[in-house]
C-alpha cells in the first residue's frame, strides 16, 4: 500500500511539473515535413530533398520519401530516424529517360503520419554528359505555392565559365507561356530561382527555365504547378483556445475553467492550417483586467520562447495541415483587486495571417471571490483589541464600581449620571 501511494504521488508530481512549465501537456503533436525540389537530376537518378520543420512531441521522427511515375507513387526510400529539425535527402536510381516523376516526403511518429506536398522532377537523357562539353538548363519543381504566388526553380550547367550567362523563366497558363521573369546574371553553373506573383487561384501554370550565353539559348523542360483555391481573407486557419487551472489541479483543457484569486492558470492556443500554407502569422494576446502574465511561454513545447503575447508573437508560416501550439501562464489577481462574488474574465487571442486575415479565439475564467469588498478589518470591541476588551477593560470597570460603592460615592455618581441623561 505504501509503495502504491509513493508511485501515485510521484506520477502526480511529474504531471504537475510538466503542466506548470507552461507546455500544452497532453496536446501531443505529430511531426511536420516540407517537400523540397529534387537536385542532381540525371538521366537515371535524382536526389530527393525535404525539411523536417517540427520533430513532434515524441522527440524524433521516421522520415522517408514516396516516389513514382504518378501520385500513386509505388516506391519508397529506406527509413531514417531524425531527432532534430532540418533537411534530409535520399538518392533514387533506376529511373527511365525523359520521364516525369512524382515524389513527396513523409514523417511519422507514434502520434501520426504526415505528408509533404507532391512535387515532380524530369529525368533528362541529356543530363548525364557533364564532361562532354555540353550546356543545358534543368527546370526544377516550383515551391512556396499559394493562391497568388510561387517560386520557380532551375539549374544551369555550362562549361563556358567566363561567358555572360543570363537565366530566367517563361511561364503562363499554356505552353505558349506569355510571361517572363527578369533576367539574372549567373557567372557559373548552379541553381537559380525567381518568385512570381499575381496568380489566380485553382489554376494550372506551365513554366520552364531558360539560359542565354555564348552557347546560345537553351530551354529546360516544361513543368507545371497548381495554385490553391483559397483567397486572401478566407478562413484557412482553424483556431482553438483552452485553459487549465494548475493550482486546483483541474488539468482538463477546456474553453472555460473555475478559479479563485491568486490561482495559476495555463492558456493554450492551437492553430492548424487547412489544406495550404498560411503565411505571416502573428498571435497577439493582451490579458484583461484580473489576469496577470506569468511567463513560461512555449511554442510547440519549446520552453521560454522569446517574445510576449501582449506585444505579438511572430509564428511565420504554418505548412498545409500543420499545427502550432502556443501556451503561457497567467495568474488570477488578488482578491482585493476583484469584485466580490462570482465574475467571468474573458481572455481573447487575435491571430492575423496573409491568407486567413484576422481571427479571434477566447477562453474564459470564472472567478469566485469570497472576500468582503471594502474594509478588511472587522471591529472586535470598544478598543478593537481582544485582550484589552475581554480582560483589562471589564476588570477596570469592576474596580471602579467597587470603589464607588464602598466610599459611598455611588449615589453621587448616580445623581450626576441622571443629570447627564
Amino acid at each position: 500500500m505504501k509503495n502504491t501511494i509513493l508511485k501515485a504521488g510521484f506520477l502526480f508530481a511529474v504531471s504537475f511539473v510538466l503542466l506548470s512549465s507552461g507546455t500544452a501537456a497532453f496536446a501531443q503533436v505529430a511531426p511536420q515535413v516540407q517537400t523540397n525540389s529534387a537536385t542532381n537530376i540525371q538521366n537515371n537518378s535524382a536526389t530527393l530533398n525535404a525539411n523536417l520543420t517540427n520533430v513532434g512531441s515524441y522527440g524524433s521522427a521516421t522520415v522517408y520519401f514516396q516516389w513514382g511515375a504518378d501520385t500513386s507513387y509505388g516506391n519508397q526510400t529506406s527509413n531514417a530516424t531524425q531527432n532534430y529539425t532540418g533537411t534530409f535527402n535520399q538518392l533514387v536510381s533506376g529511373l527511365s529517360y525523359n520521364t516525369t516523376y512524382h515524389f513527396r516526403a513523409v514523417a511519422q511518429n507514434s502520434y501520426g503520419t504526415v505528408y509533404g506536398q507532391d512535387m515532380t522532377f524530369y529525368s533528362n537523357s541529356g543530363n548525364n554528359n557533364y564532361n562532354s562539353g555540353s550546356n543545358y538548363t534543368q527546370t526544377n519543381s516550383a515551391t512556396n505555392i499559394s493562391n497568388y504566388q510561387a517560386t520557380l526553380n532551375g539549374y544551369l550547367y555550362t562549361n563556358n565559365l567566363y561567358s555572360s550567362n543570363y537565366v530566367y523563366f517563361q511561364w503562363g497558363t499554356t505552353t505558349s507561356y506569355g510571361s517572363q521573369t527578369s533576367q539574372q546574371y549567373l557567372s557559373n553553373a548552379g541553381f537559380f530561382t525567381q518568385n512570381i506573383t499575381g496568380l489566380s487561384g485553382n489554376t494550372t501554370y506551365h513554366f520552364r527555365a531558360v539560359a542565354q550565353g555564348g552557347f546560345g539559348t537553351i530551354y529546360g523542360q516544361d513543368m507545371t504547378f497548381y495554385t490553391s483555391g483559397y483567397a486572401s481573407g478566407n478562413g484557412t486557419l482553424a483556431i482553438t483556445k483552452q485553459v487549465i487551472n494548475l493550482t486546483s489541479g483541474n488539468l482538463n483543457w477546456q474553453p472555460s475553467v473555475g478559479a479563485k484569486p491568486g490561482d495559476i492558470l495555463s492558456f493554450a492556443i492551437t492553430m492548424q492550417a487547412d489544406g495550404q500554407d498560411v503565411h505571416n502569422i502573428v498571435v497577439s494576446d493582451i490579458l484583461p483586467s484580473g489576469l496577470i502574465y506569468k511567463g513560461n511561454m512555449t511554442v510547440n513545447a519549446t520552453l521560454n520562447y522569446g517574445g510576449n503575447p501582449a506585444s505579438g508573437i511572430n509564428i511565420g508560416t504554418i505548412p498545409a495541415n500543420g499545427v502550432e501550439i502556443i501556451s503561457f501562464q497567467a495568474q488570477v489577481a488578488p482578491a482585493t483587486s476583484l469584485a466580490y462574488g462570482v465574475s467571468t474574465i474573458i481572455n481573447n487571442a487575435t491571430i492575423t495571417s496573409t491568407e486567413a486575415g484576422t481571427q479571434t479565439s477566447s477562453a474564459s475564467v470564472i472567478v469566485s471571490n469570497s472576500l468582503i469588498s471594502g474594509a478588511s478589518i472587522i471591529a472586535t470591541g470598544i478598543t478593537n483589541n481582544p485582550v484589552r476588551d475581554s480582560f483589562f477593560l471589564p476588570l477596570a470597570l469592576i474596580i471602579l464600581m467597587s470603589w464607588l460603592y464602598f466610599t459611598g460615592r455611588v449615589y453621587t455618581f448616580a445623581d450626576w449620571l441622571g443629570t447627564k441623561m
